[in-house]
């Protein structure tokens, strides 16, 4: 890969880490359930605000912590490697999956399990 490419690329990564990091929970930002002596139905619909909100941010930490990993592989030079079978992954899909790690046909054989 070129290094217009990587840097391009880097860019990418970086600017979809700064976005992924600004919408991280700020401690106190999840929804708090409502007191015992709330309506049965309100306590549920806190207990499920709770959830989703949890959810929502596990899946950004996760995300956060994949696009780091993006990042050091271009530091190494791994990155655009497929993990698995070792050939180039295309720009086309680094530009819509900024972190993947394996190109289209391994990561159908990953999803699939075979």
């Amino acid at each position: 890969m070129t290094t217009a490419t990587n840097g391009r690329l880097r860019r990418l990564i970086e600017t979809e880490l700064a976005g992924v990091t600004a919408r991280l929970p700020r401690g106190a930002e999840t929804p708090e359930t409502p007191s015992s002596g709330a309506d049965f139905f309100d306590v549920a619909q806190g207990v499920e605000h709770q959830e989703l909100a949890t959810l929502s941010a596990s899946r950004l930490f996760e995300r956060a912590r994949r696009l780091r990993l993006a990042l050091e592989r271009v530091d190494d030079g791994d990155y655009g490697v497929c993990s698995e079978c070792g050939r180039p992954i295309p720009p086309r899909r680094l530009l819509a999956v900024p972190d993947a790690t394996a190109c289209v046909e391994c990561q159908e054989r990953l999803e699939v399990g075979v």
